[in-house]
């Protein structure tokens, strides 16, 4: 069970042993026990559940949906925390959620697998001009990618992972890639309509 099926049991029993000890039915009493013994179990477990900590990434399955979760920050109930990351695969920006203590831990190999995935979706690829979350302007020299679990960042030289030079990704900031103006030559007669679909990038 996870820790909203755990607390729902738990309400249930109390209520269950509130009405033994209201009405003291004695030919309940081996019911009572049992359930001032699962009380105790249940009690037990939710002080076992895994805690979350700010600063790692969490993965989890709820229903059809999967999580890929770095948490930012969180409150003293567990009731909302701050995250970032994906969802079903979908890059999520940072935002308040629901975030329980059934989240697993997700590997570092996870991570990076992740963010390379979404580095080739976005478009970073050897040549293109992008702007880091530092706001450094370079050139992607490679199609290599480098992930730094204790900085959280992906950059594509390995050296500069520390220096977060050819960074594309830090703490759940992405580059930007500089769009190059299109450029086409024209020859031959075109009419108006065909000129203003060409400026349109209509081409």
């Amino acid at each position: 069970m996870n820790k909203e099926e755990i607390v729902q049991r738990l309400e249930r029993v109390k209520e269950c042993i509130k009405g033994h000890e209201q009405h003291g039915v004695p030919e309940l009493w081996d019911e009572y026990s049992e359930l001032k013994q699962e009380k105790k179990q249940l009690k037990k477990q939710l002080k076992e559940l895994p805690s979350l900590k700010v600063g790692r990434w969490y993965h989890s399955k709820y229903g059809k949906w999967t999580y890929l979760l770095y948490l930012v920050s969180i409150d003293k109930g567990l009731d909302s925390c701050t995250a970032y990351g994906f969802v079903d695969g979908e890059w999520y920006s940072q935002k308040d959620i629901n975030f329980d203590t059934d989240q697993i831990r997700a590997t570092d190999q996870e991570v990076e697998t992740a963010l390379i995935k979404e580095a080739k979706k976005r478009g970073f690829k050897e040549g293109v001009s992008i702007i880091t979350p530092k706001g450094n302007k370079v050139t992607q020299k490679c199609n290599k990618y480098h992930f730094n679990k204790h900085l959280n960042i992906l950059a594509t030289n390995e050296s500069y992972t520390e220096l977060n030079f050819d960074s594309i990704f830090i703490d759940g900031k992405w580059a930007e890639i500089i769009e190059e103006p299109k450029t086409v030559t024209l020859n031959g007669e075109y009419t108006e309509t065909q000129l203003k679909d060409i400026l349109n990038n209509r081409f």
